[in-house]
């Protein structure tokens, strides 16, 4: 099945598009391949202009506090694994502690010339030539150890809010109703209640994807034929899955 995830609001879209970026440095952050340097760069620095611009540290301490509380009351089931449940407690607990102190201001990126300078090429489409950016192919030339040391330590600043928001992603996808639906001549329309995103789950033998609009209360997807450009698909059956 091929998932396809959407957001119903604003908040869960930064959420969403802080985990992709995040997904990509960790993917290149070790260099094993010529391409990873750009990569990592790249989604380096849109991170970096995301965060400016959407700064989602309280949206996300107040959804971990809800969480903790909704968590607090599984303990009163009997068919509840208590152990397990207050040690991921105990962890959400640390994780809030370490958002409240997290500095709002990207102090290793303005401090560093080296980051500034590249920022500015890395937005022009094919920038990053040598030609453009001597101090870069400098950089690559250096040896892995070096390099894996300064990639790992400019994603430092940003490796709480990665583990806060991985593990609330997970708990809102595990936690998913999910149900399996019909969209009749590859249209469906459904009404929402308490999610932040929405997951369709399609089989790829259909050889169809969705496109989805719509918002906290209501959603809409019409599916399309991969095969026929600008054509409409059939009958589809999918799963569905609020989160």
């Amino acid at each position: 099945m091929i998932a396809f995830e959407y957001p119903l609001t604003e908040k869960s879209r930064s959420y969403l598009r802080f985990e992709s970026l995040f997904l990509q440095i960790k993917q290149s952050i070790s260099l094993d391949n010529e391409s990873d340097a750009v990569t990592y760069f790249k989604s380096l620095f849109e991170l970096i202009e995301l965060s400016d611009r959407s700064d989602i540290r309280h949206d996300l301490i107040k959804d971990l506090r809800s969480l903790l509380e909704e968590m607090q009351s599984w303990l009163n089931s009997e068919q509840a694994d208590t152990e397990a449940i207050k040690v991921l407690m105990v962890e959400i607990s640390e994780l809030i502690s370490a958002l409240l102190v997290m500095s709002k201001q990207l102090k290793f990126f303005k401090d560093s010339r080296f980051l500034t300078s590249l920022k500015q090429r890395f937005f022009i489409p094919g920038g990053c030539c040598n030609f453009d950016l001597p101090q870069f192919h400098f950089w690559l030339s250096q040896s892995i150890e070096l390099k894996r040391t300064d990639t790992k330590q400019w994603f430092e600043y940003f490796t709480v809010l990665d583990r806060a928001l991985s593990l609330f992603l997970k708990m809102k996808r595990h936690q998913g109703i999910k149900s399996i639906q019909q969209a009749k001549n590859g249209f469906f329309q459904g009404e929402v209640e308490h999610a932040l995103f929405i997951i369709l789950s399609v089989d790829p033998a259909l050889q169809a994807y969705p496109m989805i609009s719509g918002h906290k209360h209501r959603y809409s997807v019409r599916f399309m034929n991969a095969n026929a450009e600008n054509s409409q698909a059939e009958n589809i059956e999918f799963e569905q899955t609020f989160c």
